[in-house]
C-alpha cells in the first residue's frame, strides 16, 4: 500500500519540476505565441470600438505636400471620413469644413479584427492652422489641430530610439516631455522597435496611447526595427507585421522597404535595416546621387558602429558604410537604434571637436526603459551608460543642431554641424 500512496506524490513532483523547467525555458512554441496573447493587466483600453483611435499623421508621398490621416475603429465602422477646415481669424468656419471620404482595411488579430482606415489630404496651405476629425456620424473622434508648414527655412524634429519595453507606464512621459517641451517641431522620427512582439494588439496600443500627443499633429517618419518582424511556430522571425503598414503607410520602394522625403533644407531617407540590404545599397547610391539638398538625414535601426558590448551589424558595414563614406560630404546625420545604449561620434579620421564635429555624426540612442551595457569605442565622441533619452534637431541650409535630453530633462548631449 505504501507503494501506490508515494506514486501519485513522486509523479506531480516530476512534473512540478518539468513545468518549472519550461517556465525557465520557454519553447519557440511559446516565444511565438507571445505575439499572440491578451495582455492579463492592460493598463489601457486595446479592443476596437466605433469610436475612432490610434489617429496619426503620416506622410503619403515624397513631399509635405501630400499627407495621410490615420485612424482605427472596430469593423462596424465601414465609413471611413476626415473632416478638416482651416482657421479663419480667431475661429474656424463650419462653412470651410471639407468632407474627405477615405478607404479601409481589416485586420485581424488572435483576438478580434480591426478596420484601419487612411485619408488622403493635398491641397493645404502654409502657415494655416486647421482643425479636424475622423470617423463617420455619429462616431467622431475629437477635433484636433495640425499646423501646416510646408516652406521651412528651419526644420525642426524630435528624434526617439527604441521604446519597446513598459511603453505607457513609462516611455509617454518622454515622448510627452519632448512634445511639450518642443511644441514648434514638424516632424518625428522613430527609428525601429516600438513594441516587443511584432503582432500584440496591446502593445501596439500601448505605443498609440503613450505618443497620441505627437501622433495626432506631427507627421512620422519611422524606420522598422527587428522586434516589428512576425515570429513563425520554430521563433525565426519571417515577415514585416501588418501593423506596421497599416499604421506608417508610407510611399516605400516595396512593402517595408526604402523611402525618401524631402522637407525644407533636408532629404530624411529611411531604411529597412532587417531585409534587403544589397537591394536597398543599389537604391541609397542612385538616391545619394541625386540629392540635391543641401543636407542628407538617414534614419534606420542597426547602426553601423555599435554602442553595446559584442554587438556587430556587418552587413550594413559591407553594403552601406561605403557609400556613407563616398556622401559623406552630403549626410549630416546617421540616426539609429537597436543597441539600447546613448552614443555619437562619427568615421576614423574624421576632423573638427567634440562640439563642432564633422560630418557624418553618427548617433545611437534609447526612448524605452530596456538597455544594454555600454561599449566605449574609438568611433565614439560622447557617449552615456544606462540612460533613456529623446533628441530635438533643427537644421537650415548651412546648419545642424542637435541636442540629446535624459528622461529627467537633463541635456547630455549637444553640438553643431555647419557647411
Amino acid at each position: 500500500m505504501r507503494y501506490f500512496f508515494c506514486a501519485p506524490a513522486i509523479i506531480l513532483f516530476v512534473l512540478s519540476a518539468v513545468n518549472t523547467a519550461a517556465q525557465k525555458l520557454p519553447s519557440d512554441s511559446a516565444k511565438w505565441k507571445e505575439d499572440h496573447l491578451p495582455h492579463d493587466h492592460p493598463l489601457v483600453a486595446y479592443a476596437p470600438v466605433q469610436t475612432p483611435d490610434r489617429i496619426t499623421i503620416v506622410p503619403a508621398g515624397n513631399t509635405i505636400d501630400s499627407l495621410f490621416f490615420c485612424w482605427r475603429s472596430d469593423t462596424a465602422a465601414n465609413e471611413s471620413v476626415l473632416e478638416i477646415g482651416p482657421a479663419r481669424g480667431l475661429s474656424f468656419p463650419k462653412k470651410s469644413i471639407k468632407k474627405i471620404k477615405g478607404t479601409s482595411r481589416v485586420l485581424s488579430t488572435a483576438q478580434y479584427p480591426s478596420r484601419y482606415h487612411k485619408a488622403l489630404v493635398t491641397g493645404l496651405q502654409d502657415g494655416v492652422t486647421y482643425q479636424y476629425r475622423v470617423g463617420a456620424s455619429p462616431y467622431w473622434s475629437k477635433w484636433m489641430l495640425y499646423e501646416c508648414r510646408k516652406k521651412q527655412d528651419t526644420v525642426r524634429l524630435l528624434y526617439f530610439g527604441d521604446a519597446q519595453n513598459k511603453i505607457y507606464e513609462s516611455t509617454s512621459k518622454i515622448y510627452t516631455s519632448a512634445a511639450k517641451a518642443w511644441d514648434k517641431a514638424q516632424l518625428t522620427i522613430h527609428t525601429g522597435d516600438l513594441i516587443n512582439h511584432a503582432n500584440n494588439d496591446y502593445e501596439w496600443a500601448e505605443w498609440h496611447a503613450a505618443s497620441a500627443l505627437l501622433n495626432q499633429s506631427i507627421p512620422i517618419l519611422a524606420a522598422p526595427g527587428n522586434h516589428e518582424y512576425v515570429k513563425n511556430k520554430e521563433g525565426h522571425k519571417t515577415d514585416l507585421t501588418d501593423f506596421w503598414e497599416y499604421t506608417f503607410p508610407n510611399k516605400t520602394e516595396w512593402v517595408g522597404g526604402p523611402w525618401f522625403f524631402d522637407y525644407g533644407p533636408v532629404r530624411f531617407i529611411l531604411l529597412n535595416s532587417s531585409r534587403e540590404i544589397h537591394k536597398e545599397k543599389t537604391w541609397l547610391e542612385e538616391v545619394l546621387s541625386h540629392t540635391k539638398q543641401p543636407w542628407v538625414v538617414l534614419a534606420f535601426h542597426h547602426p553601423i558602429f555599435s554602442g553595446a558590448r559584442n554587438r556587430q551589424n556587418k552587413g550594413i558595414q559591407e553594403n552601406w558604410l561605403p557609400l556613407i563614406e563616398k556622401y559623406k560630404d552630403k549626410i549630416g546625420l546617421v540616426l539609429q537604434g537597436h543597441d539600447h545604449t546613448y552614443a555619437r561620434g562619427g568615421l576614423a579620421g574624421r576632423s573638427g571637436t567634440v562640439q563642432h564635429p564633422s560630418s557624418p555624426v553618427f548617433t545611437v540612442t534609447v526612448t524605452g526603459t530596456k538597455r544594454y551595457e555600454l561599449e566605449k569605442q574609438s568611433w565614439m565622441d560622447v557617449s552615456y551608460p544606462d540612460v533613456s533619452s529623446y533628441q530635438y534637431i533643427e537644421i537650415t541650409g548651412n546648419k545642424i543642431t542637435y541636442q540629446s535630453f535624459s528622461e529627467t530633462g537633463v541635456l547630455i548631449d549637444q553640438f553643431e554641424l555647419t557647411k
